[in-house]
């Protein structure tokens, strides 16, 4: 367990704090744009669109944390923040991983053929990273309860937490990307630098995208 503040403490995830951790993870990327946007014209209505993104983004958790290290961020013993890292000896996350995660349902219900698009847009959010040759630990996924949100939750995970961890086990750079701009100034704010700004399609749908590295 970590004491990052007197407030919040992390640790390792485990199977017993599951059902808490999908809802904050689900929850916090109700609107992402690269989990939202893209398949929302198939669904004909809101709960629909909510049901396809809660199965999306279970599989997506699921599947991410059989390579990556996952931490939980606890505030009176309630999940407020989730952090998944990918470390510079972790594999990528495959196709299989996410087959194995729960995925079937997604691929039945908007076909293999766009299924597959958008894992191709998923992994290419990543390549300026993954073009970077220096050992890094990637911040994969930072997620916060909505009821917790803008009280500095989010950048105690990165100060107090990440940056002390990276640091301890030797490393010197952490890679983030994101696809929403209201995040750009918030991955500055807490000492990360813009890489490069683009945009992606996917399924008639533009989504940004921004990379960030911090040199430690």
């Amino acid at each position: 367990m970590v004491k990052t503040s007197d407030r919040i403490e992390y640790v390792r995830f485990e199977k017993s704090y599951e059902e808490e951790v999908l809802k904050v993870f689900v929850e916090s990327f109700v609107n992402y744009p690269l989990f939202w946007g893209v398949f929302e014209d198939r669904f004909k209505s809101n709960e629909k669109l909510y049901s396809f993104h809660e199965r999306l983004m279970k599989g997506i958790f699921k599947a991410t944390i059989r390579k990556d290290d996952c931490y939980i961020g606890f505030v009176d013993g309630k999940v407020v923040s989730v952090v998944i890292i990918e470390k510079p000896s972790d594999k990528p996350v495959g196709f299989w991983d996410y087959a194995v995660s729960g995925m079937a349902g997604i691929i039945v219900r908007v076909g293999i053929k766009d299924t597959l698009k958008f894992m191709d847009m998923s992994d290419k959010t990543e390549i300026v990273v993954k073009n970077i040759t220096d050992p890094r630990w990637h911040l994969y996924f930072l997620s916060v309860a909505p009821e917790y949100q803008s009280q500095g939750i989010g950048s105690s995970a990165i100060q107090d937490f990440l940056i002390p961890m990276v640091k301890e086990n030797g490393g010197h750079l952490i890679t983030v990307t994101t696809n929403a701009k209201k995040n750009v100034d918030f991955y500055t704010k807490n000492g990360f630098s813009l890489v490069k700004e683009e945009t992606l399609e996917c399924n008639g749908k533009s989504v940004g995208n921004w990379t960030f590295r911090m040199d430690l």
